[in-house]
């Protein structure tokens, strides 16, 4: 079993004891407790029980405070915003809202894929560009679309159920894998995969329109597709993309040996589902010729623990998303570029302790 390099010596147990006690602001003292029992030897589990941080927070706070002690533990967040719109300005602004879509205002950089509809971050932009103001809070944006007769209109949604116990082994389970790997091997990459279809008919997603008037998008009858292997680094954020014209082992087979390619000479670690694609000959023995390559499954039915989901949400949010497009390869082509021209920021690895190991080994 992995021994906790994370250990607080008596002067900086008594330190945080002390900084606790005379800090009068709850977060910090969360903070201040939360890293003192971690660093004196308790389970995380526990820690988590007697402070209600998360395993995410614990891990960045023990990171933090290798930096600069308990001084880093204080809350700098600023509260208040002076950067308010006159009653005559939100008049303005509602006009102004009424009357354009962000493409006419900002053309190819909407926040959307077509900039028809308006988002917070294009109101921003917007809000910025017209007044020189920029609120802190995204809820000062939902409350300037409400007074301009705007509201947030999202189709439901239907989440699959789950095993919470197989759940919290398979987080204990990675937990102990992450230190381990941190310490014998810490040149190790960690990637998590995932593979999606793109149709040309446009998937839809909320916006915000005038009150009365919900907008409409027409729908291509055609279920041709487009298949997409994605793959996200979680040391850079970049992907590894595969287009394929199916989802089975050989084409599985072909994104592992492009993912070797991509990150040559260093052991991998590679989370990905249980999808049948994932099994057979040729995958065994790509991976028996393979050993650098590791292979860790998530649990069934746990979709949200993958960060490549939130790639494809981002991506699908800027590209395909109540899309015009009218052929699939050019929608094929603008997701694809999508995914390599950016970078997609994951705290999967500092949720389950590498990032508060790491520079120890790097």
């Amino acid at each position: 079993m992995a021994t906790r390099r994370f250990q607080l010596t008596e002067e900086q147990v008594k330190e945080l004891a002390n900084a606790y006690t005379n800090c009068k602001d709850g977060p910090t003292r969360t903070r201040y407790q939360a890293v003192r029992l971690y660093g004196a030897g308790y389970p995380v589990w526990e820690v988590i029980e007697i402070t209600g941080c998360s395993r995410s927070s614990l891990m960045g706070w023990c990171r933090v405070y290798q930096t600069d002690r308990a001084v880093s533990l204080v809350d700098k967040r600023q509260g208040g915003n002076r950067a308010k719109l006159k009653p005559t300005q939100v008049e303005e602004l509602r006009r102004r809202l009424q009357q354009y879509a962000p493409a006419h205002l900002f053309g190819a950089t909407a926040a959307t894929a077509d900039g028809q509809f308006w988002t917070v971050e294009d109101l921003q932009r917007a809000i910025q560009q017209w007044y020189g103001v920029c609120y802190q809070s995204r809820n000062s944006y939902h409350r300037l679309f409400d007074l301009c007769d705007f509201s947030y209109q999202h189709p439901a949604k239907v989440y699959k159920s789950r095993s919470e116990a197989k759940m919290a082994e398979f987080e204990e389970q990675l937990e102990k894998k992450v230190i381990d790997t941190v310490q014998e091997s810490p040149q190790t990459v960690f990637l998590t995969e995932d593979e999606m279809a793109l149709y040309l008919q446009a998937t839809t997603t909320a916006v915000w329109a005038p009150r009365g008037q919900t907008p409409v998008i027409r729908a291509h009858p055609g279920r041709e597709k487009v298949s997409f292997y994605g793959t996200l680094n979680l040391h850079t954020g970049r992907e590894i993309v595969t287009r394929s014209a199916k989802m089975n082992a050989e084409a599985s087979a072909q994104h592992l040996a492009q993912i070797l390619e991509a990150v040559p000479d260093v052991p991998i670690v590679l989370l990905w589902d249980r999808a049948p694609w994932h099994s057979g000959q040729v995958i065994r023995n790509l991976l028996a010729a393979n050993p650098r390559l590791t292979v860790l499954q998530f649990p069934v039915a746990a979709p949200k623990l993958n960060p490549q989901e939130h790639v494809w949400k981002a991506t699908r949010r800027a590209v395909s998303h109540n899309h015009t497009v009218p052929r699939l390869p050019d929608l094929a082509d603008r997701f694809e570029s999508h995914l390599k021209a950016n970078t997609f920021e994951s705290s999967f690895l500092d949720r389950y302790g590498f990032n508060a190991l790491c520079p120890m080994f790097r």
